[in-house]
């Protein structure tokens, strides 16, 4: 009788801490947003579902009480991405560990390294649903910028400005884009080029 009562509290200790799954892809690129759920029902409260993440690899871009969260890559590293669920029978606890890389490929001009512009990369800049801007790092105002777009129709567009500001959507996917850095005494080229799900996500 007493092995019976010790097998049950083992039962219902194990059934108040069952495992969950998370489901979602292991990689996620720096600026890319994915969607991570379960397949574990949580109770009829409204914090059923209590999403946690540790450092800021990873950012929530939706509720964190829900049984779907969707999470942007920040930071390039491994981190871990954890699930509570309360349900009637307990409290189901799940992790998922997730490896941020860094983004795509960048490119500088072999004349580049001649050149004194400190200037080595850019970064993309959500304007609306339908308008991206690019953005050197650490741009200086005496320079003059030149942006490239190279769409996957075929088309490309020029913009002339320190920022530059691009329509992107379905129709409208770009795959390359080239800023030259004009200085008094030279030149330098950097461009990046974007995967085939970088704008679904962006």
């Amino acid at each position: 009788m007493k092995k019976l009562i010790l097998l049950l509290a083992m039962l219902n200790f194990s059934l108040a801490f069952s495992q969950c799954t998370i489901t979602g892809v292991d990689q996620v690129q720096v600026g890319e947003r994915q969607n991570y759920t379960t397949d574990a029902s949580g109770d009829s409260s409204p914090n059923a579902y209590e999403w946690i993440y540790l450092d800021q690899k990873i950012i929530p871009q939706s509720d964190l009480n829900q049984n779907i969260l969707t999470v942007k890559g920040s930071v390039p590293g491994k981190s871990v991405l954890s699930l509570e669920i309360k349900t009637a029978a307990g409290t189901s606890k799940c992790d998922k560990s997730i490896e941020v890389i860094a983004p795509l490929s960048v490119a500088l001009d072999t004349n580049a390294q001649k050149c004194d512009i400190e200037i080595d990369a850019f970064k993309e800049v959500r304007v609306s649903d339908t308008t991206v801007a690019f953005e050197a790092i650490a741009p200086v105002n005496s320079f003059n910028y030149q942006w490239t777009v190279h769409y996957r129709n075929g088309s490309k567009k020029v913009f002339n400005d320190k920022v530059g500001k691009f329509d992107f959507s379905n129709e409208k996917v770009i795959d390359l884009v080239e800023l030259n850095i004009i200085d008094k005494k030279c030149t330098k080229k950097i461009s990046k080029t974007y995967n085939h799900n970088f704008w679904y996500f962006f």
